[in-house]
């Protein structure tokens, strides 16, 4: 995994397809002379069970930072975890986000932004995500 710098095993039919694709590149270049840049795979699971959905993405270890509304009295939950490590947020859970929110997660797991206060974070929630 060229985001964390060391190998990795990822059992997800995401990462089975891109790998592929990326072999095929790389075997296609190499006959004709080219390159292709290094896979650079962003860790991503999800489930989706008729009107339940959840994505998350990066890793999940080090200190939990939950948010939202996780009540199941509720129409329509929405709801997440923050994985921070080292000062940075490294992982994001996300129950019930639309697609702009679930790639607003992604694009924080890749970042990886500095985290100072957790507690903030936690009050923050979503609204950390939509402003990176």
């Amino acid at each position: 995994m060229k985001l964390y710098n060391e190998p990795r095993r990822v059992e997800h039919v995401d990462h089975a397809r891109k790998s592929a694709e990326q072999a095929v590149k790389a075997i296609k270049a190499k006959e004709s002379g080219e390159s292709v840049a290094e896979y650079d795979y962003l860790p991503y699971f999800y489930s989706r069970s008729f009107d339940v959905a959840w994505q998350f993405y990066g890793e999940n270890v080090g200190e939990t930072v939950l948010f939202g509304d996780n009540d199941p009295a509720v129409a329509k939950p929405k709801f997440g975890t923050y994985w921070v490590k080292d000062g940075k947020v490294i992982g994001v859970f996300l129950e019930g986000g639309s697609a702009d929110e679930n790639q607003a997660i992604a694009k924080v797991a890749r970042a990886q932004p500095p985290v100072a206060d957790v507690e903030a974070l936690g009050k923050e929630g979503l609204d950390f995500a939509t402003k990176i």
